[in-house]
């Protein structure tokens, strides 16, 4: 580590420190003192700060009174809240798991019968949202009235009807994206939803917002869907009220209400035992939608470093058992032959996953893969990107490579991107993927849309066979395999550079088309960061890493001592996932 790393680390935990010692002696003064310096480094104004904290900062206090601190806990906060320490190592055990990995096992036998699969992600609808006032505000989103908003002077930019890239996704969007699915897309099987159904508001989530928009969102898609064709959904960060803070057995607090009222919302798609599961399994549940088929939701936000209950025992690495359960379910599904899909919200690769948990994670992929799991999906990032599973040795070759994990597009065009969405056809004996289809819509044509009283251009974005297939051949009769997506990145390789290139195309599909992504230079470091993303399943491996946004006031400053925000130069192919609150 650098000298000026080190040095921004341990001025970090410094900070930690003396903040934790205030908290002690008087919480509510440390609240108000977040309260006055929010608005100087985020540069949002006091309602948004005052809101956010309010709910967050006494739930961290609790959990850092509560847990046995030593220094490399706090090293562990300045890295994964503020990236200012590396990253630590991971101290996570060898699982010993219930049977050997069986050593020759039975491999996956295609049925030749292929169905179609919608995938929903990040559906971030916005009942407040208000055609024609701002949508370039100061609050984190716009096209909504707020107590603060000036209604009487013109808007810069006047929000559409069917949308804006700087805001959440209109009823009116959502109701027309249906409409398409149902009318476009045959034989749907069934779809799921990797979480995040409420806007990203944070500073305004409480049980009484969420627990409507989650009731309305679900009827809403059911109606669409059919009585016949079964959604599967995950649990998002954003489902809960306030946002992120999922209470462990350990932390205390409860979320119950949340779990109750999502088996209420599911009740058309899930078993009475299912629903079960839902209620006291914290949201986690494992049904089979046909014989030999197992889906498993996972309730990943107990690895989703925002979650602040999670800093109260950073010795947990597996806070509520939940990977000691999905053991348990994987194992009953080897014994009886099923194919498993894994879904959830919070990636475990994604940087957003405590590396112990997504070691914790990893090992299980790598146990029972891929004669047991057969697919993964989850959502977060908005973006559309894919991850590659390495077996045993970590080499990480074709011939190594043993499961994909799909991260599927947004339907929120928030963050600059494109709504979308994703189909998969799917063979019905291995239940692997043969085929994957991007839809979209070009939302800077919104406001035509609106001039000319039409809807939005729903459309084939690309098919992942036809696109890479040109550059890495494969026949109909094989899956879009791990081999195959690794194969795929070893393309993007040959020529990162070339505009019109696999990874350049690919670049461009990550962000869903949208024109106000940056471009991935071939003479920076962003390709290959962005390639080593691909082949990292695994979150010690993470090759993209977040700067921070604070420094320390120099001695000429006035104030001395304190952290301010600062503009960082950061490189621009960077995302933060969602649902952080943008420090």
């Amino acid at each position: 580590m650098s000298a000026a790393t080190t040095k921004k680390c341990d001025d970090c935990v410094a900070a930690i420190r003396v903040s934790r010692e205030y908290a002690r002696d008087n919480a509510t003064a440390a609240v108000e003192l977040s309260k006055n310096l929010c608005p100087r480094i985020t540069k949002y104004p006091a309602d948004v700060c005052n809101g956010y904290l309010d709910m967050q900062v006494p739930v961290m206090i609790k959990s850092t009174l509560s847990a046995g601190f030593e220094q490399e806990d706090d090293r562990f906060i300045c890295h994964s809240m503020f990236a200012m320490c590396s990253s630590p190592a991971v101290t996570t055990r060898t699982i010993q798991f219930p049977r050997r990995k069986p050593r020759f096992p039975a491999k996956a036998v295609h049925s030749g019968k292929l169905v179609n699969v919608v995938h929903l992600s990040d559906w971030h609808v916005d009942e407040l949202y208000k055609p024609g006032v701002e949508a370039a505000c100061d609050k984190p989103i716009c096209c909504r009235i707020y107590p603060t908003t000036n209604t009487t002077a013109p808007p810069r930019r006047a929000a559409a009807t069917w949308g804006d890239y700087r805001c959440d996704t209109p009823i009116k969007l959502t109701q027309d994206l249906m409409k398409f699915i149902r009318k476009e897309i045959s034989n749907i099987d069934f779809a799921i939803l990797t979480g995040d159904v409420p806007p990203h508001d944070t500073w305004l989530e409480t049980r009484e917002t969420v627990t409507p928009i989650l009731e309305h969102s679900y009827a809403l898609i059911e109606s669409f869907l059919g009585k016949n064709t079964n959604l599967y959904p995950a649990i998002g960060n954003h489902d809960a009220g306030p946002t992120n803070l999922f209470p462990t057995e350990r932390s205390g607090g409860n979320l119950q209400w949340l779990y109750n009222s999502l088996a209420k919302d599911w009740s058309s798609w899930l078993s009475p035992r299912e629903l079960a599961s839902v209620r006291h399994n914290y949201g986690t549940y494992s049904t089979s939608p046909h014989r030999g088929f197992r889906l498993i939701s996972l309730n990943t936000n107990f690895c989703y470093k925002d979650n602040l209950y999670l800093y109260s025992d950073l010795r947990d690495t597996d806070p509520n058992h939940l990977i000691h359960w999905l053991i348990r379910e994987l194992q009953h599904a080897e014994d009886h032959k099923e194919r498993v899909w894994m879904i959830g919200h919070v990636a475990p690769y994604q940087t957003d996953c405590l590396e112990n948990w997504s070691d914790l994670y990893h090992q299980v992929i790598q146990r029972y893969s891929p004669h047991v799991v057969a697919e993964q999906f989850f959502g977060h990032s908005h973006t559309d990107e894919f991850v590659i599973y390495y077996g045993a040795g970590g080499n990480k070759t074709a011939s190594n490579a043993i499961a994909t994990a799909w991260t599927g597009p947004s339907v929120a065009p928030f963050t600059n991107i494109n709504p979308g969405f994703r189909t998969y056809q799917v063979d019905t004996g291995s239940w692997n993927v043969f085929e994957s289809v991007t839809y979209i819509a070009d939302l800077d044509q919104a406001a035509k849309w609106d001039a000319e009283g039409t809807t939005p251009n729903w459309h084939v974005e690309y098919s992942a066979r036809e696109a890479y297939g040109a550059h890495v051949p494969i026949t109909a009769d094989k899956p879009l395999s791990a081999a195959w997506w690794h194969n795929v990145t070893v393309a993007f390789e040959a020529d990162p550079a070339n505009m019109t290139g696999p990874f350049q195309d690919f670049w461009k599909r990550r962000g869903k088309s949208s024109k106000l992504i940056p471009t991935c230079l071939g003479n920076t470091t962003c390709p290959s960061e962005m390639i080593c993303t691909l082949r990292s399943a695994q979150g010690a491996d993470a090759c993209i890493v977040p700067g921070s946004g604070f420094k320390k006031r120099t001695e000429e400053d006035d104030d001395d001592g304190e952290w301010e925000g600062v503009d960082i130069k950061v490189r621009p192919w960077f995302t933060q996932n969602c649902g952080q609150f943008h420090l």
